[in-house]
Protein backbone atom coordinates (compact mmCIF):
# COMPACT_ATOMS: atom_id res chain seq x y z
CA UNK A 1 0.00 0.00 0.00
CA UNK A 2 2.56 2.52 0.81
CA UNK A 3 4.37 1.56 -2.36
CA UNK A 4 1.14 2.20 -4.18
CA UNK A 5 0.94 5.44 -2.67
CA UNK A 6 4.72 6.53 -3.10
CA UNK A 7 3.71 5.41 -6.94
CA UNK A 8 0.60 7.43 -7.32
CA UNK A 9 2.31 10.58 -5.45
CA UNK A 10 5.52 10.31 -8.00
CA UNK A 11 3.45 10.18 -10.55
CA UNK A 12 1.35 12.48 -10.12
CA UNK A 13 4.19 14.65 -9.06
CA UNK A 14 5.64 14.22 -11.93
CA UNK A 15 3.02 14.53 -14.14
CA UNK A 16 2.28 17.64 -12.65
CA UNK A 17 5.79 19.07 -12.00
CA UNK A 18 6.76 17.99 -15.90
CA UNK A 19 3.09 19.64 -17.10
CA UNK A 20 3.68 22.86 -15.26
CA UNK A 21 7.42 23.41 -16.01
CA UNK A 22 6.90 22.39 -19.51
CA UNK A 23 3.91 24.80 -20.37
CA UNK A 24 6.07 27.67 -18.18
CA UNK A 25 8.97 27.45 -20.18
CA UNK A 26 7.28 26.45 -23.37
CA UNK A 27 5.16 29.16 -22.90
CA UNK A 28 7.48 31.53 -21.88
CA UNK A 29 10.39 30.86 -24.03
CA UNK A 30 8.32 30.43 -26.86
CA UNK A 31 6.26 33.24 -26.42
CA UNK A 32 9.85 35.22 -25.57
CA UNK A 33 11.74 33.83 -29.06
CA UNK A 34 8.52 34.29 -30.78
CA UNK A 35 7.98 37.89 -30.02
CA UNK A 36 11.62 38.85 -29.76
CA UNK A 37 12.43 37.32 -33.63
CA UNK A 38 9.24 37.82 -34.76
CA UNK A 39 9.76 41.54 -34.20
CA UNK A 40 13.15 41.87 -34.62
CA UNK A 41 12.68 40.09 -38.41
CA UNK A 42 9.75 42.00 -39.18
CA UNK A 43 11.29 45.65 -37.72
CA UNK A 44 14.43 44.11 -39.89
CA UNK A 45 12.86 43.35 -42.65
CA UNK A 46 10.54 46.31 -43.00
CA UNK A 47 12.67 48.83 -42.00
CA UNK A 48 15.14 47.37 -45.12
CA UNK A 49 11.96 47.18 -47.66
CA UNK A 50 10.94 50.81 -46.36
CA UNK A 51 14.71 51.92 -46.59
CA UNK A 52 15.12 50.19 -49.77
CA UNK A 53 11.77 51.01 -51.16
CA UNK A 54 11.92 54.82 -50.10
CA UNK A 55 15.40 55.26 -51.36
CA UNK A 56 14.78 53.51 -54.64
CA UNK A 57 11.39 55.21 -55.22
CA UNK A 58 12.51 58.42 -54.41
CA UNK A 59 15.54 58.95 -55.60
CA UNK A 60 13.77 57.70 -58.91
CA UNK A 61 10.76 59.51 -59.05
CA UNK A 62 12.49 63.07 -57.68
CA UNK A 63 14.82 62.39 -60.24
CA UNK A 64 12.01 61.49 -62.63
CA UNK A 65 10.13 64.16 -61.88
CA UNK A 66 12.12 67.06 -61.45
CA UNK A 67 13.81 66.02 -64.47
CA UNK A 68 10.22 65.75 -66.33
CA UNK A 69 9.00 68.91 -64.75
CA UNK A 70 12.23 70.92 -65.14
CA UNK A 71 11.97 70.42 -69.00
CA UNK A 72 8.83 71.05 -69.43
CA UNK A 73 7.97 74.31 -67.36
CA UNK A 74 11.82 75.41 -69.24
CA UNK A 75 10.72 74.63 -72.44
CA UNK A 76 7.25 76.11 -71.16
CA UNK A 77 7.92 79.08 -70.25
CA UNK A 78 11.01 79.50 -72.42
CA UNK A 79 8.73 78.87 -75.61
CA UNK A 80 5.81 81.32 -73.79
CA UNK A 81 8.27 84.22 -72.69
CA UNK A 82 9.68 83.98 -76.08
CA UNK A 83 6.93 84.09 -78.26
CA UNK A 84 5.58 86.64 -75.59
CA UNK A 85 8.84 89.12 -75.80
CA UNK A 86 9.08 88.39 -79.98
CA UNK A 87 5.60 89.20 -80.70
CA UNK A 88 5.24 92.14 -77.84
CA UNK A 89 8.38 94.01 -79.59
CA UNK A 90 7.62 93.35 -82.76
CA UNK A 91 4.34 94.48 -82.64
CA UNK A 92 5.63 97.54 -80.60
CA UNK A 93 8.71 98.20 -82.87
CA UNK A 94 6.40 97.83 -85.93
CA UNK A 95 4.10 100.13 -84.41
CA UNK A 96 6.92 102.64 -83.51
CA UNK A 97 8.66 102.57 -86.86
CA UNK A 98 5.44 102.84 -88.73
CA UNK A 99 4.18 105.69 -86.44
CA UNK A 100 7.68 107.25 -87.22
CA UNK A 101 7.61 106.77 -90.95
CA UNK A 102 3.69 107.68 -91.47
CA UNK A 103 4.26 111.09 -89.28
CA UNK A 104 7.40 111.41 -90.78
CA UNK A 105 6.59 111.18 -94.32
CA UNK A 106 3.19 112.78 -93.87
CA UNK A 107 4.46 116.09 -92.38
CA UNK A 108 7.40 116.35 -94.87
CA UNK A 109 5.02 115.92 -98.01
CA UNK A 110 2.70 117.94 -96.21
CA UNK A 111 5.36 120.74 -95.88
CA UNK A 112 5.97 120.13 -99.46
CA UNK A 113 2.62 120.73 -100.72
CA UNK A 114 2.15 123.53 -98.94
CA UNK A 115 5.78 124.81 -100.10
CA UNK A 116 4.37 124.05 -103.48
CA UNK A 117 0.90 125.46 -103.84
CA UNK A 118 1.01 128.47 -101.72
CA UNK A 119 4.28 128.72 -103.71
CA UNK A 120 6.38 130.20 -100.62
CA UNK A 121 9.41 131.80 -100.98
CA UNK A 122 12.02 132.62 -98.77
CA UNK A 123 12.79 135.97 -97.99
CA UNK A 124 14.66 138.19 -95.28
CA UNK A 125 11.77 139.32 -93.77
CA UNK A 126 10.15 135.84 -93.99
CA UNK A 127 8.07 133.56 -95.84
CA UNK A 128 4.89 135.65 -97.95
CA UNK A 129 3.23 134.76 -101.44
CA UNK A 130 3.72 135.57 -104.58
CA UNK A 131 1.08 137.87 -105.64
CA UNK A 132 0.22 137.09 -109.40
CA UNK A 133 -0.79 140.83 -110.06
CA UNK A 134 1.73 144.02 -110.74
CA UNK A 135 2.71 146.14 -107.71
Amino acid sequence: MFWRLVAYLLAFYLAYLLAYYLANLLGFYLAYLVAFYLTFYLAFYLAYLLAYLLAFYLAFYLAYLLAFYLVYLLAFYLAFYLAFYLAFYLAYLMAFYLAYLLVFHLTFYLAYLLAFYLRCTPSWAGPRLMSSGAH
